[in-house]
């Protein structure tokens, strides 16, 4: 029976995320037909069939396509490991960084953190995907993520956690609120305003952990899915909200002025810190960007 190449692999990986023999050549840069025809033999080598083809929608995986998915991805990371073990430039000082983030945090505090270890390693390319906790956390774990910057929620086994920072819970309102200026301040002398939610999964479970601990009823007025419409809301007197990362700007998108004052808790801050798969080494840049991060990360001043 004839071997898989890792060749074959990579345009598997590449069909699968792209979901079509057109965007995955475009993306490996062959040529449809030797996309296609690599697929084929591909299929003959395994003797299975592992997409199904949508006529007008592309390509989905069936289910032996999405077990080859993850273990192809694992052998290509560890293919990739090897030839760094025996490259010059296993030191980390150059190579590709595929990094995750939650998109609450993405824009606060990743751009400053890649530039400046890019300042450092200026032979590393970095690509930043965000995302919700749950989907960066499946992500590091299949291997499609080197790591993710993400709280410290829901982190299972098959991940390893590296704390960077607490991340403590601050009242988001507006600048002219009678509270803007206090040192502190606690939910039961908020909850006689609105209470705009950021409503993601995540958020929602920690927001009520500090509702349940303060002894008050969490009743939002309104639930929205992005960050930057949360401050928007806050800033022109919809009501206060809740977050963890506090921006170098006490304004939102459209102007609009704003007051971060923190929440007075007994709930822990949460930890923010980068996530990734537990018992695999990584690419030696995953080593070196984990050991800058733990040095030098912090918070927009």
């Amino acid at each position: 029976m004839r071997k898989v190449t890792l060749r074959e692999l990579e345009n598997f990986v590449a069909l699968a995320e792209q979901g079509s023999v057109t965007g995955a050549a475009r993306a490996i840069g062959l040529s449809q037909p030797a996309m296609s025809t690599s697929l084929r033999e591909l299929e003959k080598a395994l003797g299975v069939t592992l997409f199904v083809r949508h006529r007008g929608r592309g390509l989905g995986l069936l289910p032996e396509g999405e077990a080859l998915l993850v273990e192809a991805r694992d052998l290509l990371a560890r293919a990739d490991e090897l030839q760094e073990k025996v490259s010059a430039e296993s030191d980390g000082s150059a190579g590709r960084l595929v990094l995750g983030s939650l998109m609450t945090a993405a824009p606060i505090v990743v751009p400053s953190l890649v530039r400046r270890f890019r300042d450092l390693h200026p032979g590393v390319v970095v690509e930043i995907r965000t995302g919700v906790q749950e989907e960066l956390l499946e992500a590091v774990e299949s291997g499609a993520l080197h790591a993710a910057l993400t709280y410290d929620i829901a982190v299972h086994s098959g991940i390893r956690f590296v704390r960077l920072a607490d991340s403590a819970p601050h009242v988001l309102m507006a600048a002219d609120h009678p509270r803007a200026g206090a040192a502190s301040v606690a939910l039961d002398e908020m909850v006689d305003d609105p209470f705009v939610m950021l409503d993601l999964s995540t958020s929602r479970e920690y927001y009520t952990s500090l509702f349940l601990a303060a002894g008050v009823s969490m009743r939002p007025s309104m639930t929205v899915t992005d960050l930057s419409l949360v401050r928007s809301l806050v800033g022109n007197g919809f009501g206060w909200s809740l977050g963890n990362l506090v921006p170098a700007l006490d304004e939102a998108q459209d102007g609009s002025r704003l007051a971060y004052v923190p929440l007075r808790t007994d709930v822990p801050p949460l930890g923010l810190g980068l996530a990734r798969r537990a018992g695999d080494r990584g690419p030696a840049v995953l080593d070196a960007f984990t050991t800058f991060a733990r040095s030098s990360f912090q918070f927009p001043r």
